[in-house]
């Protein structure tokens, strides 16, 4: 990494209008916390599962991870593909406080402590609570975080608020991506692998000098192609088949050991058939013992239709409409770094786009009835970060800095109903009138909810003696959203029916949809902050509490509700409010063979943002604040080596999160005869009570194999999490049981990184568990499956 020396003002002036006239140009979207600039030499293979004190940059200055009074997770890039750790979704194998829930791109739901995105709700018009960030860049939309991760320098997961330090407020913790800087050393290399399920993928990179010491640049490429996992019976393709494509160009351009200019470009694309749900079962009755009218199989009977009947285990579905998904983004950043005397200024301007075009077959039959049921969008995004940030030996370090965001979503929703439509949601209605409403029936929506944040943040650390810091930080944040939303329908004419008819023929539509447009907008400041006292008990022991307060900022509910008249309801969503409350203990055993880490957290969230029935609005359901909810719990890390031949690592949280209050609740489907639930004291969505995380790596030289020094290796991880719930009103038929994980490798590899020769299997056991799971409003219990075992071969290089 390039060492800035103090220099002049003067010099400082000079560099700048070059940094700016770089980086304005630049479209317009969101920066963020630029996780950490460390070295950017490659991996060493013998250390690729090795627990190295990781360097990160969570304070905006690069700090050992055992310094840092934050409870924090990190992984070096070697780590992670070790594991074959290439994707965010499998980030909580290895970070038990991470939960993220992909039931398809789109609608990605990230979540640390049980605070970030509500999992079973999703909502353009929001911000999500936890951030994700990659090279300095915060990525807006959750989708853009779901793409193949690979070539990293390392990935940083903070929990807590963190919005003092970084660009776009995060007020229940942070994912810091940060990939391989270009180096002025010369290296290339990647990996090929072949596994079960026709699985291909390819990583590359070439990275060197263009002009020695002062220009370097790497290029990377990466391509994954996987077959399918599900079965549709009725015309034999596969689903949960996964294709992406990634490119990455970086220029490192460093003119002087002062100033530092990095370029990156990235573009990737991805598309699937997406699994359709697999058929668990049907809703027989209700919990008061009533029977569940027109059960799932008396209306397929009535439709003449007849459903899967082998086991979800089989992993067989039967779907005729499309069930699929294209995705593609790009983006660029100019980072520009330039050193005083005694601080460093750092300037992050950014651009990126992201666009989702799905489609769902929305009765999950091989009937025509929902023919087509999707939404996409096209998010463009700008930012621009300025800040300083000290450096050299103070007794008063600081970083302050000011942050801009623009974003703007281009959405169409639409549902398109077919032929057997009348047949399948109305089967008890005649057949003229459900024929004549819902053939053809289309309901057709367009939104577009566009955000500007500014924020100034500050924190300084005050060294009150060589063992006690003070951290303290406050962030003044204003955004403004402003959106519109317009929804037309069409049918068949109804002229042809009786007056009767045609009032029961608009009934049946209203249940899907009616011409409807409005516009919204909503402003607000919020003062945000934290204190955190630190004490190095001894110089292997760091102690520290933390308050800390955060917001979710509010925004426009963008969808089909009743904005005028009796009913009306306001399309507006409040902020929420975090409180946030930790201990912790960090230490450092047995000469650094053993790293014990432990905290404690309580965080209170009011206004929390969900989905509420409004008795008093004809007993409408929108998406508004409700309560609060309360996530609290204990989290604990070890991480530890024997010797140079064996490293081992045990990870922990307990999370007791539920709404302590939320009267106004949707009731489950499995409720009847109340308009409302009161889900006060219950268990929040998405999150377990208890998740664990252990594993290792054994090593022993072999001496020459392949003409290099070589040594065999053997790795282990498992990963277990109690059953949660995956609806916000925690129907019974949303619960997902808890299930374990177990992934395995074993190889050679060359011990200067030559070579590494990589068997591997994921989900050893083939377990099967759920990624979702709920019964929809006609009985039927569906659910979407993760991956059964996959297995393979990898072989990696680096020259």
């Amino acid at each position: 990494m390039t060492t800035f020396h103090s220099h002049s003002a003067r010099g400082l002036l000079a560099r700048l209008p070059l940094a700016l006239s770089i980086a304005l140009p630049v479209s317009a979207h969101a920066a963020e916390g630029d996780a950490a600039l460390v070295a950017a030499a490659e991996p060493d293979a013998a250390t690729a599962s090795a627990s190295p004190d990781i360097v990160v940059t969570a304070r905006r200055r690069e700090e050992r991870s055992q310094d840092v009074p934050i409870a924090i997770s990190a992984y070096s890039g070697a780590q992670l593909e070790a594991s074959r750790t290439y994707n965010l979704r499998d980030m909580p194998q290895l970070t038990p406080s991470l939960v993220v829930t992909v039931t398809n791109p789109r609608n990605t739901s990230i979540n640390i402590r049980g605070l970030g995105n509500n999992v079973s709700v999703y909502n353009d018009g929001l911000e999500p609570a936890v951030g994700v960030y990659q090279d300095g860049v915060y990525l807006a939309r959750p989708g853009q975080a779901v793409f193949d991760m690979a070539d990293l320098d390392h990935v940083e997961v903070l929990r807590g608020p963190q919005g003092t330090l970084f660009g776009k407020n995060t007020s229940a913790g942070a994912v810091v991506i940060q990939t391989r800087a270009p180096s002025f050393e010369a290296s290339a290399g990647g990996d090929a692998t072949l596994g079960n399920y026709g699985l291909r993928q390819v990583h590359a990179f070439l990275n060197g000098p263009l002009v020695a010491d002062t220009l370097a640049a790497r290029l990377f490429v990466s391509k994954t192609d996987r077959d399918g996992f599900t079965t549709n019976i009725h015309d034999g393709s596969h689903g949960q088949d996964y294709h992406d494509f990634n490119a990455r160009g970086q220029l490192l351009f460093t003119p002087d050991d002062r100033f530092k200019l990095r370029v990156i470009a990235d573009y990737g694309k991805q598309h699937s058939n997406t699994a359709a749900s697999v058929l668990v079962g049907q809703v027989e009755n209700y919990t008061n013992g009533t029977a569940f009218p027109l059960t799932f199989a008396q209306r397929a009977a009535l439709a003449g239709y007849t459903p899967v009947s082998a086991s979800w285990k089989d992993r067989v579905v039967d779907v005729d409409g499309r069930q699929n998904y294209r995705m593609n983004q790009h983006g660029g950043s100019i980072t520009a770094d330039y050193a005083l005397d005694e601080a460093a200024i750092t300037s992050v301007t950014a651009y990126r786009a992201w666009n989702w075009y799905p489609h769902n077959d929305a009765d999950n039959t091989s009937l025509d009835a929902g023919r087509d049921s999707h939404q996409s969008n096209r998010q463009k995004q700008f930012s621009q970060e300025l800040r300083i940030a000290s450096s050299g030996t103070r007794a008063l370090d600081y970083v302050a800095g000011v942050y801009y965001l623009y974003q703007k979503i281009d959405a169409e929703a639409v549902n398109l109903l077919g032929e057997d439509a009348g047949a399948w949601y109305a089967p008890t209605t005649s057949a003229l009138v459900a024929d004549t409403a819902l053939d053809g029936y289309s309901v057709v929506s367009h939104s577009q909810p566009i955000t500007n944040s500014y924020a100034a943040f500050a924190q300084t650390i005050w060294h009150v003696t060589p063992r006690l810091d003070l951290t303290t930080g406050l962030r003044y944040t204003y955004e403004s959203k402003s959106g519109w939303f317009e929804q037309v329908v069409s049918g068949n004419d109804l002229s042809g029916l009786t007056t009767e008819q045609q009032a029961a023929a608009q009934t049946l539509r209203a249940r899907f949809g009616t011409d409807n447009a409005y516009r919204a907008k909503t402003s607000a400041g919020r003062l945000s902050g934290q204190a955190t006292l630190s004490w190095k008990v001894a110089d292997d022991v760091l102690a520290y509490a933390t308050y800390s307060r955060g917001h979710k900022f509010g925004g426009l509910n963008l969808s089909n509700i009743v904005t005028t008249g009796t009913y009306a309801a306001d399309p507006v969503i409040r902020p929420e409010t975090i409180d946030s409350y930790e201990l912790g203990l960090k230490s450092t055993w047995f000469d650094g063979h053993l790293e014990a880490n432990l905290d404690a957290f309580w965080t209170d969230d009011s206004g929390y943002q969900t989905t509420v029935v409004d008795t008093s609005r004809n007993n409408q359901s929108y998406f508004t604040n409700v309560g609060k909810v309360r996530t609290r719990g204990f989290e604990a890390d070890l991480r530890g080596s024997l010797g140079d031949w064996l490293t081992l690592y045990a990870s922990g949280t307990y999370d007791d999160a539920y709404y302590v209050s939320y009267a106004n609740a949707p009731c489950p489907l499995e409720i009847t005869g109340q308009a409302t639930c009161d889900m006060s004291g219950r268990p929040l969505p998405g999150v377990s009570k208890w998740a664990a995380s252990a594993g290792g790596e054994a090593h022993a030289g072999l001496g020459q194999a392949f003409g290099q020094a070589a040594e065999a290796y053997f790795g282990a991880d498992y990963s277990y999490r109690s059953g949660f719930y995956t609806s916000a009103n925690d129907s019974l038929y949303s619960r997902i049981p808890g299930y374990a994980l177990v992934n395995l490798r074993f190889g050679v590899r060359a011990e200067n990184g030559r070579y590494d020769i990589q068997l591997w299997a994921r989900n050893l056991g083939d377990t099967t568990y759920f990624l979702t799971r709920s019964a929809d409003s006609y009985g039927a219990i569906r659910g979407t499956l993760g991956d059964p075992r996959t297995y393979g071969l990898t072989v990696r290089t680096t020259f």
